[in-house]
């Protein structure tokens, strides 16, 4: 049995935290000793995570807010090796920094003798945030060089890891971990939409500016002056929820678009709803648009790494380029020609069939025993 440590920064409501709760679940506790540690206790996934796995994080839900915020700052301030020995603790075969960033540079730059693994969510040429973590991007690439491998969630992500940073000898690709049987019985539940305006347009995601929700709502706004009948849904929560509100009620848009707020059940709401939108500047795998492709939804999306993979050879919707006049011409199509959208459906059905996640499981499953 091997004993793997996983380092993630959150276990809040994120999409890679909720597919890392999936996998978590999912692997076999009879080849793995499987440990988690992230910073902060009492988050979305932590409690499904402490029923699969040996945690520990760096501050505690009972200690003082004050407490806590002195911790995680001061984890901010000393190296990585001091981090690594002091906040994460113990000795294990695998350790994985299981997102860009701040658990990349703490798992890399640690003089831990364990394999090391670096798991990216993001397409690191369009959406470099994790730079910044770093100082630059060639101080990047070198903690980088420090694993043993590197994880990408799609084919396309790795192309723009390879592109930027080489390595390609040591980067792999595996895909999200869904739970399809899990999204299919929660999408049954019961949800009342019908006093919203059809067609029922919806969104999920952190309220984040890689999200692209401003230049939604600004189509939306153009939409309307043109007299078309529709409701937007965002479900999720974050830091620009303001800012959005804000720019909602500029435009006159709160009979349109509802920011619903975080939903421990999206599901309910996806299948009830006519139409998935992603307007992100950058991905790397959605989870949301692959669920809505699980539960025939058809999707309108701008071209960011993973889409086209999520599709497949199906045409499950639209993928238009990655601008705010392609996405409202799309959408517009889709507002004026309703029809097409049936065949979106039949599309999806077909291809939903590729989400499976015994499979997945079992390439990550054996990815981690031959590293």
């Amino acid at each position: 049995m091997k004993s793997v440590l996983f380092f993630i920064e959150s276990l809040g409501g994120g999409g890679a935290e909720a597919v890392f709760s999936n996998m978590i679940e999912k692997l076999d506790k009879n080849k793995f000793d499987v440990t988690v540690v992230s910073e902060t206790d009492g988050e979305i996934h932590t409690e499904k995570i402490k029923k699969n796995a040996k945690y520990h994080s760096f501050t505690q839900k009972k200690n003082n807010e004050l407490f806590n915020k002195i911790i995680i700052k001061s984890s901010l301030t000393f190296s990585e090796d001091f981090v690594r020995k002091n906040y994460i603790k113990g000795d294990y075969d695998i350790e994985v920094a299981f997102c860009e960033g701040y658990a990349t540079k703490i798992i890399g730059n640690s003089k831990s003798k364990a394999k090391k693994i670096a798991w990216v969510h993001t397409d690191v040429l369009n959406n470099p945030w994790s730079e910044m973590i770093f100082g630059s991007a060639q101080k990047e690439k070198e903690c980088y060089e420090k694993f043993d491998a590197v994880v990408c969630v799609s084919q396309s992500m790795k192309d723009s890891f390879v592109k930027k940073y080489g390595m390609e000898d040591k980067v792999f690709v595996l895909y999200n971990v869904i739970d399809f049987d899990k999204i299919i019985n929660l999408s049954n539940e019961n949800t009342e939409l019908s006093f919203y305006k059809k067609p029922i347009l919806i969104m999920c995601g952190r309220l984040t500016f890689i999200k692209g929700y401003e230049r939604i709502i600004k189509i939306c706004s153009r939409l309307k002056e043109e007299n078309f009948d529709f409701s937007l849904l965002i479900l999720g929560s974050g830091e620009e929820e303001k800012k959005l509100r804000d720019l909602i009620n500029k435009l006159n848009l709160s009979d349109r678009i509802f920011l619903m707020g975080f939903q421990e059940n999206p599901y309910k709401y996806i299948k009830n709803s006519d139409i998935f939108i992603c307007s992100s500047y950058a991905e790397g795998y959605s989870s949301a648009v692959a669920e809505a492709v699980i539960l025939g939804v058809p999707v309108i999306t701008v071209d960011c790494s993973g889409m086209k993979e999520i599709f497949g050879e199906n045409e499950c919707g639209i993928i238009c380029e990655n601008s705010d006049e392609d996405l409202y011409f799309s959408i517009k199509k889709a507002l004026e020609n309703p029809e097409i959208l049936n065949e979106f459906t039949s599309q999806e059905k077909l291809r939903s069939k590729a989400f499976n996640i015994e499979e997945r499981i079992n390439k990550i499953e054996k990815f981690l025993e031959n590293i």
